[in-house]
């Protein structure tokens, strides 16, 4: 890695995409507030893995796939629950509506080696 990694243009669009999906006035309590958070976090939790020496990366590859499969199980029981799966989906529609939004998940998710966002909710 040549140097720092400059994380601002993501959370630019972390912060744009925020008040699109906030349902609590961006006081940081609904699902929307909540989710721009975890994955901000992630992010930031993947750079910094990223950036560390290879013996530190293999400890922390480790917690990121506890993190991870944390992560899909709480994803998992909240898709569970029909009301925050409607809203998940609406909030998916509204998302991909958004040209600009769209483009930058997509560059986000090819950078981090995932696949682009599609069009359904899985």
């Amino acid at each position: 890695m040549a140097g720092p990694v400059d994380l601002s243009e993501l959370h630019a669009a972390l912060d744009h995409l925020r008040p699109q999906i906030c349902h609590c006035g961006l006081k940081g309590e609904c699902l929307g507030c909540k989710g721009i958070e975890m994955v901000r976090l992630q992010a930031e939790a993947v750079v910094s893995a990223a950036s560390q020496p290879i013996l530190i990366q293999v400890a922390q590859e480790t917690a990121m796939k506890d993190m991870t499969s944390r992560f899909q199980a709480m994803s998992e029981r909240l898709m569970a629950d029909p009301e925050i799966r409607r809203s998940a989906e609406e909030m998916q529609q509204r998302l991909m509506s958004d040209p600009e939004t769209r483009q930058l998940l997509e560059e986000l998710m090819r950078r981090l080696g995932g696949t682009p966002p599609t069009e359904d909710l899985n």
